[in-house]
């Protein structure tokens, strides 16, 4: 085995994730160059020794004993033992030197903390790059210079200036702005809020978001993860590191820059209609996260998560102690979207009965009495209610008698209904002992109704993106075949005319071959040929000029409708032509299309087609359509690919979904039909990654059919060496990497991807194996498995991991019976693998097959090393790995391990 591959051996495998080093270090450096115990270096060091548990050193040229009797060391490698993190203080000058000392000693993750008050505009920027260049060329991991850096209350590392003290809490926040951390660590202190972590990415060099989010996934510190973002980078790192940590903690994300303005050119009304901001939307509710709007609701929401409850809808039941809090309450839900909840008859009898209560329907209410025993039993009618999935009590100053337990109550009825329950305390001291009894029984209180149905909001947005994310469409259905050969020539051939925009009749055979609905045409050149085509469509007959340097007929008298006759067809020809000419003289005439003019009263016109973000890369785009559809502005997209629940949500999200059920005389749309043929577009933003903007406007759909009228496709060269699927933000399910195999004796078995319905089979197949199989797999003993271990298993991300399951059919279905499954590793270039069979199914060969599989897959993802740990006494494993070319070698600190990778 080659140097490099030893290299990255030692630094991968089976490792702890490369942040452990800057988010729980044992051993922390500080390096400064200040004057006396008042220097930045000293008063940091004094901190993280009062709170940190772990070595504290302290690194100075000219002082020896800054902190008393504690040894100060003038330079870096003098200090004895491991050190895992470092804390640069020092001028800027002195920086590059201070990283080259830190790589010399092995220290890979980096603070500096050093200001660059001296340094301005183009130098400043000139200065931060070249420390980022220089800590790359160095392997090491940096925040800085001139940063807020980062905080971990619980543990006492705070690698940070600022001096709020934070108190350690269950919730992260990620920001690109330290400006932003220093006003939430200002807020949260007069709050009383908490922290896990705080993070700072403000020139952060080889420390990307979705590292950071891999990271707190496993971080048993945090429970809710707060993002405040400027921008995105790594969209597809930061995408699935969302998606992610997604599964198994809520994500609540604030970006700036939403009303940022397009100042492109576009030739479709797809790329004029969308902008980054609603890309964001789309990526976030495909990754399972909440979106705020405002620091005050991303707090907001944050305080409604400890509700660890399933939601399962949004039908909110109200009680309120006063009628005017509770039509503020109604007002929001309605403003928001959340229906009210129409109680069951027999929860409005018993309500009824309640002297105390005004309303017996939702919202129900009462403004006469105290917090009472009457108003207590009717929040519980109401939460016992099916038809309520989430409660909301407003709570205002009392007049009369208040009970005692008035939290414990609401605590217990949120315990027996098992539905979330928010809780607004209206007023100040009067109301203050139930509203802190409340906090500390982890109910979520707020202060204003409003806010507290904003809560609602975002928690049963949470679990409706949740739905979204566990989506793993394919990239095409298997009964569908369309033909990506020809329609990838078409492209190709107008790529090497040095065009890139695909002209009428083009952009329709490129439809047509992904068995989209066109209306028949003809190109013509004459009066005559018009003429001619005219009389084979049958009247009445479109005519439209085909130009490759007009994408919006219209807008240059481009188009001509209803033409009734034979005589009317050459004339509107001759006009046709003559107008485009006054209107836009430079353009290219290719002829004139003649169609059959598409009638019905039934007909709505839609808007569908992709648009290539910078970004995330291909969405699907669908609204409403026709000459107006920029003025309408009524769109809805989302990220490819799709599946039959995607295509549904899609078409329900705009206001012009209302338009296609039945109204006054008109049938309602053929909906099967236009879900098809967004499952077709999916195809294409998969399959064709040069489409740049596809803008299909109008499709006409009626009750009985849909057909696309026009069509504009914009295409552009691949980079170089693109991998499939790599122009996508969300990877689809690896269809190609399915099949079919037989054992010696045999039995048939098929060998496919995981997807997130193999959670039983997952579940089965692991509780099925011997303790020693388990032991062999996991390297402890799993006696118990959760929601999260087949969260984690079986909705996975194909970018980043693959997972290849080995299933037969057997009396009573489908069971699992080996699974082998490689995770990149932080590198980019390696992966960590592993692979268990069932006991019963031991050596057939299986075991052989999977990895074989699994190693192809790794391979044409790219990917340069697979390694991964083994149990010394595991002996099949160790045999099996040595049959397929793995080098095995010792570990050097625990000799119940050994090492084993293989070059791919």
């Amino acid at each position: 085995m080659d140097a490099v591959i030893r290299s990255i051996v030692r630094l991968n495998i089976m490792k702890k994730h490369y942040l452990t080093h800057f988010f729980e270090p044992s051993s922390i450096a500080i390096i400064g160059t200040g004057d006396g115990g008042d220097s930045i270096e000293s008063k940091l060091a004094e901190r993280l020794k009062e709170q940190f548990s772990g070595k504290v050193w302290l690194v100075h040229p000219r002082h020896r004993s800054l902190l008393g009797s504690n040894k100060v060391y003038e330079t870096i490698d003098q200090v004895p033992g491991r050190i895992d993190l470092a804390i640069i203080v020092t001028p800027d000058s002195l920086v590059a030197e201070q990283l080259e000392r830190c790589a010399g000693v092995g220290i890979d993750s980096v603070v500096v903390l050093s200001h660059l008050d001296d340094r301005d505009g183009f130098m400043r920027s000139k200065f931060v790059e070249g420390l980022r260049k220089q800590a790359e060329s160095l392997g090491i991991r940096m925040w800085g210079p001139d940063c807020y850096g980062f905080v971990r209350p619980a543990l006492g590392i705070r690698a940070t200036l600022d001096n709020v003290n934070i108190r350690p809490g269950k919730i992260a926040l990620i920001s690109h702005s330290g400006a932003i951390c220093r006003a939430v660590t200002d807020w949260a202190k007069a709050n009383g809020v908490g922290f896990s972590t705080i993070i700072s990415l403000e020139q952060a060099a080889g420390v990307y978001a979705g590292d950071i989010l891999d990271y707190l996934v496993i971080d048993q510190q945090t429970e809710c993860i707060l993002i405040y973002a400027e921008g995105v980078q790594d969209s597809r790192g930061f995408l699935s590191g969302l998606r992610g940590v997604a599964r198994s903690k809520p994500v609540i994300v604030m970006k700036t820059g939403r009303h940022g303005e397009d100042s492109g050119q576009h030739l479709s009304h797809t790329g004029a209609l969308i902008g980054n901001d609603y890309v964001f939307d789309a990526a976030l509710e495909r990754a399972g996260i909440v979106r705020a709007n405002s620091l005050t609701d991303l707090f907001l929401a944050a305080r409604a998560f400890p509700i660890h409850r399933s939601v399962r809808g949004e039908n909110i039941g109200i009680i309120s102690h006063g009628l005017g809090p509770a039509i503020m309450a109604c007002d929001k839900a309605f403003d928001l979207g959340l229906p009210l909840a129409q109680l069951s008859n027999e929860s409005s009898v018993k309500l009824a009965q309640l002297r105390s209560m005004d309303a017996s329907s939702n919202p129900v209410y009462s403004s006469r009495f105290g917090l009472n025993e009457e108003f207590m039993e009717a929040c519980e009618i109401i939460a016992k209610d099916k038809s309520v999935d989430f409660l909301v009590v407003v709570l205002t100053p009392p007049r009369g008698k208040v009970l005692r337990d008035v939290d414990e109550r609401l605590h217990r009825i949120q315990k027996a209904s098992f539905k979330p329950i928010v809780v607004c305390c209206m007023g100040g001291d009067n109301i203050a002992s139930i509203r802190k009894s409340l906090q500390e029984r982890g109910i979520p209180v707020f202060s204003s109704p409003e806010n507290a149905i904003k809560a609602a909001k975002y928690l049963t947005t949470y679990f409706k993106n949740r739905t979204y994310l566990i989506q793993a469409p394919a990239s095409m259905e298997q009964h569908v075949s369309p033909d990506i050969e020809g329609a990838r020539l078409i492209i190709e051939g107008v790529l090497q005319e040095g065009r890139k925009v695909l002209n009428q009749m083009e952009s329709r055979a490129v439809l047509k071959a992904f068995n989209i609905p066109i209306n028949p045409s003809w190109n013509t050149h004459s009066a005559n040929e018009a003429l001619v085509a005219a009389e084979s469509v049958g009247f009445p007959v479109a005519l439209k000029i085909n130009s490759p340097d007009i994408s919006h007929k219209v807008d240059f008298s481009g188009v001509s409708l209803n033409v009734m006759n034979a005589q009317a067809v050459r004339s509107a020809y001759k006009k046709l032509v003559d107008d485009v000419k006054q209107t836009k003289p430079d353009a290219r005439i290719e002829g004139v299309i003649v169609e059959h003019m598409v009638t019905s009263a039934a007909n709505r016109e839609l808007l569908l087609g992709i648009k290539n973000d910078s970004i995330f890369g291909p969405v699907i785009v669908f609204g409403h359509g026709g000459t107006m559809v920029e003025v309408m502005n009524d769109i809805a997209i989302s990220l490819p690919p799709l599946n039959s629940l995607l295509a549904k949500t899609l078409i329900q999200s705009p206001k012009v979904s209302k338009m296609l059920d039945s109204f006054r005389n008109m049938p309602a749309a053929n909906h099967a039909e236009l879900e098809r043929i967004i499952l077709r577009l999916s195809e294409i933003a998969c399959e064709l990654p040069w489409v740049r903007n596809l803008d299909i406007n109008p499709l006409v759909l009626n009750d009985k059919s849909a057909m696309v009228l026009d069509a504009v496709i914009e295409v552009d060269y691949l980079p170089p060496a693109q991998r499939r699927y790599e122009h996508m933000a969300i990877h689809p399910y690896p269809v190609y990497l399915e099949t079919n195999w037989q054992m010696k004796n045999g039995t048939d078995v098929v060998i496919r991807p995981i997807r997130p319905e193999d959670a039983e089979l997952e579940k089965a197949f692991i509780e099925s194996l011997s303790e020693r199989s388990r032991y062999y797999r996991f390297m402890h003993n799993v006696k118990r498995v959760t929601p999260e271990m087949l969260a984690r298993f079986t909705q996975i991300d194909y970018h980043r991991e693959m997972a290849l399951v080995a299933l037969v059919k057997e009396p009573g279905g489908w069971h699992e019976i080996g699974v082998s499954r490689y995770v990149l590793n932080p590198d980019g270039v390696s992966c960590e693998f592993a692979v268990v069979v069932s006991d019963q199914w031991h050596r057939t060969g299986i075991g052989y097959k999977l990895m074989e599989l699994l190693i192809e897959a790794a391979r044409n993802k790219g990917l340069k090393v697979m390694d991964g740990i083994v149990l010394r006494d595991n002996v099949p494993m160790r045999k099996l790995a040595r049959s397929m070319g793995f080098e095995i070698r010792d570990d050097e600190k625990d000799e119940d391990i050994v090492y084993i990778a293989k070059k791919l």
